[in-house]
């Protein structure tokens, strides 16, 4: 162990001797873990996200969708017809420990104010989901029985279709059909959010009822249900199961908890996380290659100094020490300069773009356990290298 100190400043000496050498094999090692690092603080930052979005639907909230993920894997018939109706809900409504249900449906088309228009979603529904989630409100108030030609709108929407000014009473088009603001629900975290404009916040309501009457045909996409704060969401699954299962196929539905739709979301993200930092991991593998590249053509140029410390005691193990030592060195610097520069990176994607990555500790950790594992391995076959070298052998190519 007593060696350790004198290889390491052997090891630092050489680095400063050959610093531009030093500088281009440190660079592939940069640009890789800045890479993974901003690849995977980005998803961290989107989890955080969406994590967020689906806590902000209430505690406790159920969710009907017209398909089934019990698999873990996401079905692409989600996303097609839905064999959800109106009558569901009324009929889950009556499910003891239920409190409230209300169908949605994607309305689908925008709205627009003159030659103005927003890119918010619109959804029809039922006054009750106002009651489940209790929005905070700019201007107005939330839809309630008896509206017809009324819409609620978002903060984001107001900014887009009036500005600065009020929305409260404004006539509007949607879908060329004629309606008038009521409401406009408030959420200043929602506005920065990556997902603002599918955040409920933010989306454009129009009354189920009212939608229902033009388009008997419509369907119902999802179904929200509110149930009692003493009521176990698990066991109240399955009464709501049944319920549904009398009249449609158990592969046509599934309740959700937030349980259940963070799970879903958070492995699709995983997946594509790790795939791409796989695919970035290219990088790594590169600059370890040149790190290793770079230093056998040291360990022949520096034959002498070998042969040298070989002459004067130092050990095989010494020599291995030293090479590794600078290997690790070098693949330790790239990670930390790639780190600073990901953190600035970071920093300039959430004060000018609405994606806020979060650069955490396990996040730093592993792109410095990642530099070390390069750094150790890449640098084995120099290291070995120098340290089999025949002290006679090595002066002799003076």
């Amino acid at each position: 162990m007593s060696a350790i100190p004198t290889n390491l400043v052997a090891a630092l000496r050489s680095l400063r001797e050959q610093w531009q050498r030093a500088v281009l094999s440190a660079t592939g090692i940069m640009v890789g873990a800045s890479a993974i690092v901003l690849l995977v603080s980005i998803a961290t930052g989107v989890q955080a996200d969406v994590k967020g979005q689906v806590e902000s639907i209430g505690v406790n909230v159920l969710v009907v969708i017209p398909g089934n993920v019990a698999s873990g894997t996401f079905n692409p018939n989600i996303g097609g017809m839905s064999y959800l109706k109106e009558s569901d809900a009324t009929n889950l409504a009556k499910v003891p420990g239920v409190v409230a249900t209300a169908p949605f449906t994607f309305v689908g088309g925008g709205i627009r104010n003159g030659k103005k228009t927003a890119s918010s979603l619109l959804v029809a529904t039922q006054p009750a989901w106002f009651k489940m989630r209790n929005a905070v409100f700019a201007e107005g108030r939330p839809l309630e029985p008896g509206d017809a030609q009324h819409c609620v709108i978002g903060s984001l929407a107001r900014k887009e279709l009036f500005g600065t000014g009020t929305a409260l009473g404004q006539k509007v088009q949607i879908n060329k059909r004629p309606y008038t603001v009521v409401g406009v629900t408030k959420d200043k975290k929602s506005e920065t959010s990556l997902f603002s404009m599918g955040g409920f916040e933010n989306l454009v309501y129009i009354p189920y009822s009212r939608l229902k009457q033009l388009e008997p045909d419509m369907q119902t996409d999802r179904i929200m249900i509110q149930i009692e704060p003493s009521a176990e969401p698990k066991a109240l699954i399955k009464a709501l199961d049944a319920v549904l299962a009398e009249r449609l196929d158990r592969m046509q539905f599934q309740v959700l908890t937030q349980e259940d739709l963070l799970g879903l979301v958070y492995k699709l993200l995983s997946i594509l996380t790790w795939l791409l930092t796989g695919l970035t991991s290219i990088a790594l593998f590169v600059g370890g290659v040149g790190i290793m590249t770079v230093m056998l053509m040291s360990v022949n140029e520096r034959s002498i100094e070998i042969g040298i410390r070989k002459t004067t005691g130092a050990r095989r193990a010494d020599i291995f020490q030293q090479f590794i030592i600078e290997a690790i060195v070098l693949s330790m610097s790239g990670g930390i300069v790639g780190l600073l520069f990901s953190t600035a990176v970071c920093s300039a994607l959430a004060a000018f773009t609405p994606v806020k990555p979060m650069i955490t500790g396990p996040i730093v950790g592993l792109a410095f356990g990642v530099c070390l594992g390069v750094g150790v391995i890449f640098g084995l076959l120099p290291a070995m290298h120098a340290a089999r070298k025949d002290p006679v052998a090595a002066l002799r190519n003076e």
